[in-house]
C-alpha cells in the first residue's frame, strides 16, 4: 500500500445546503417578423421594443407581443424564437409550429428555461395549441393558448380539444390604441408581473398564487374577436362562469378590466387550479436543480439532502406557500435491492395553500332582535 507521507487534510460538509427558488418568470414567445429564423434574447419587453424600433420591424407578431407584455409593467426575461414572416398563412402556421419545438433548446442556447410559452395570433389553431401543450409539458412550463371563438358554443368546442394541467386557455383580444393584441399575451404579462410580487412589491413567492381577479393594465377593452363581449354576471349564471368551469379564463370588465379564472383543462379536479400546478412545477424544478450536487456522491449525502429539503419547506410554510409537509425515505420502495443498486426514494407529502374560489354568505331574516327596538321606542 502506498503511503501519503506528510499531513493531509480533507474537507467535508455536514450542514444543510440552501435551496433557492429562481426569481423572475421567463416568457418564451414564438413570433413572426422580417428577421432570420432563430433565438433572440431580451432582458425585458422594453428592451425588445427598442430592438423592434431600431430594425423597423412593423410586420408580424413580434412587436405586438412585446407591446402587450410591456404594458403589464413587468421586468422579466423574454426568450423569442422568431420565424421569418411569409405571405402564405399556412406556411407561417407550419413554421410557428416548428418554432415551438425549438424552445426545448432555449437553455442550451440562452441558458434560460421558459416558464410561460405563447405563440400570439396562432394558438387559436388547435394544432398549435396542442404543440404548445406538448412542449410546455416537456419543459415543466405553462403554455397559454388563446381561442378566437365568437360564441359560447364555439369556445366550448375549442376546449374539448384539450385536457391538460400545463395549459391556461383564454379567449379573445384586448384593444390598445386601436390595435388588437390577443389575450394570451396580456395574460402572460399579467402572470409574470404578479409572480414578481405585483403591486405589493417583490416577495419571491408570487408563482404560488392565483392570478385571477387581477387588474390588466393598459387596455381600452377586452372582447371576442368580432367585438362582442363575453356575458359576465358577478355571482350569477353566465357565459364566463360556465366557460370557466370548463377551463377557459377571460379578461372581463369588473371594476376595471380584470382577469377572471386561473384554471386548467385537466380532468382531475385537484389539478384544475393553475396556482397549484405552478407551485408543484416550481418546486420540482427547484429541487432538481438544487440537489443535483448529490448525484453520484456518497450515501451520507442523502441525510443532508433530506435536511436541506426540510429547511426549505419550513421556509415555504412560513411564507404560506404550503400549510404542511413531511419528508421521509419510503420503506416500501427502498429495498435491499434498490440500496445495492444505488437507487433511493424520498417521499415528500405536501399540502399547498389554496386560493379562495368560492365564498357563500347566507343572509337570514330573523325577528329575534325586535324586542330591543321596542325597548328603544319605549325609553
Amino acid at each position: 500500500m502506498d503511503l501519503n507521507f506528510g499531513i493531509n487534510t480533507t474537507f467535508k460538509t455536514e450542514a444543510v445546503s440552501p435551496i433557492l427558488v429562481s426569481s423572475g418568470t421567463v416568457i418564451a414567445i414564438v413570433v413572426t417578423a422580417d428577421l432570420e429564423d432563430g433565438f433572440y434574447k431580451f432582458n425585458n419587453a422594453e428592451d425588445g421594443l427598442k430592438f423592434v424600433k431600431t430594425n423597423n420591424l412593423q410586420l408580424g407578431t413580434l412587436r405586438t407581443t412585446l407591446k402587450g407584455i410591456f404594458l403589464q409593467a413587468v421586468n422579466c426575461p423574454v426568450v423569442a424564437y422568431v420565424v421569418r414572416l411569409k405571405s402564405d398563412i399556412e406556411e407561417n402556421t407550419l413554421n410557428v409550429s416548428l418554432g415551438i419545438e425549438k424552445l426545448t433548446q432555449a437553455y442550451n442556447v440562452l441558458e434560460l428555461n421558459p416558464d410561460l410559452i405563447i405563440a400570439s395570433g396562432y394558438s387559436g389553431d388547435v394544432g398549435i395549441g396542442a404543440k404548445i401543450d406538448a412542449i410546455a409539458t416537456k419543459l415543466g412550463a405553462i403554455g397559454i393558448v388563446c381561442d378566437f371563438g365568437n360564441t359560447e358554443a364555439q369556445s366550448s368546442s375549442f376546449l374539448q380539444n384539450f385536457g391538460s394541467r400545463n395549459l391556461l386557455i383564454t379567449n379573445g383580444i384586448s384593444i390598445i390604441n386601436n390595435e388588437e393584441i390577443s389575450n394570451d399575451v396580456m395574460m402572460a404579462g399579467l402572470i409574470a408581473y404578479w409572480d414578481n410580487g405585483g403591486d405589493n412589491g417583490f416577495d419571491g413567492y408570487g408563482w404560488s398564487k392565483s392570478h385571477s381577479n387581477r387588474v390588466v393594465k393598459g387596455i381600452e377593452k377586452s372582447c371576442r374577436k368580432d367585438g362582442t363581449f363575453v356575458e359576465f354576471v358577478d355571482s350569477g349564471d353566465c357565459e364566463a362562469r360556465r366557460l370557466r368551469q370548463k377551463g377557459m379564463n377571460h379578461i372581463l370588465r369588473d371594476e376595471g378590466w380584470r382577469s377572471y379564472g386561473f384554471e386548467t383543462t385537466s380532468i382531475e379536479p385537484l389539478w384544475q387550479p393553475l396556482d397549484r400546478v405552478r407551485t408543484f412545477l416550481k418546486l420540482a424544478r427547484t429541487l432538481k436543480k438544487s440537489l443535483k450536487y448529490i448525484r453520484d456522491r456518497d450515501l451520507d449525502e442523502l441525510i443532508w439532502a433530506k435536511k436541506s429539503i426540510e429547511e426549505f419547506f419550513r421556509e415555504l410554510k412560513g411564507n404560506n406557500v404550503v400549510i404542511g409537509f413531511e419528508a421521509f425515505f419510503d420503506t416500501q420502495k427502498n429495498t435491499k435491492a434498490t440500496v445495492l443498486a444505488g437507487k433511493f426514494y424520498l417521499k415528500l407529502k405536501v399540502q399547498d395553500s389554496s386560493a379562495v374560489r368560492e365564498l357563500n354568505i347566507e343572509i337570514v331574516l330573523v325577528d329575534e332582535y325586535g324586542e330591543s327596538q321596542i325597548a328603544i321606542l319605549n325609553s
